[in-house]
């Protein structure tokens, strides 16, 4: 078990990064399926297990901090870049990443990206253009 000063996340910053409510991570966290410890009264958890219930790679030391970017749903993906919900399902359809939270599809906006830059061919120019939108 890790110590308790690695889990400084409440349950608010989980549920931002997860885009699901508070009270859905607190429920997480009762049911131990998050972990996390009571300091306090107060729930909190770490990254390193944010990332252990998100079905996708673990972040690396290089690519921690694009990790730790609030997760898209697809409804969120589809706002972000002015396209429809249907959109996003054929994408991910096609292959495009996710990072799952039990039964919430999740999109991380780092390989929403990274995915539509190779799958569409864009230019460098093009890319920048779609960094900012997901960002």
């Amino acid at each position: 078990m890790d110590h308790a000063q690695n889990f400084a996340l409440d349950v608010a910053a989980a549920a931002s990064h997860f885009a699901l409510t508070e009270a859905t991570v607190r429920s997480y966290l009762r049911d131990g399926r998050l972990a996390g410890v009571r300091l306090r009264g107060d729930w909190k958890t770490s990254w390193d297990q944010l990332w252990a219930v998100e079905r996708g790679p673990t972040p690396t030391a290089l690519n921690r901090r694009a990790y730790q970017v609030p997760l898209l749903s697809k409804s969120g993906l589809a706002r972000h870049l002015d396209t429809s919900v249907r959109t996003v399902e054929g994408w991910l359809l096609q292959g495009m990443p996710t990072r799952n939270v039990y039964s919430n599809v999740r999109i991380a906006p780092i390989d929403a990206e990274n995915w539509l830059i190779q799958a569409l061919g864009l230019s460098e120019k093009e890319g920048a253009v779609l960094r900012g939108l997901l960002r």
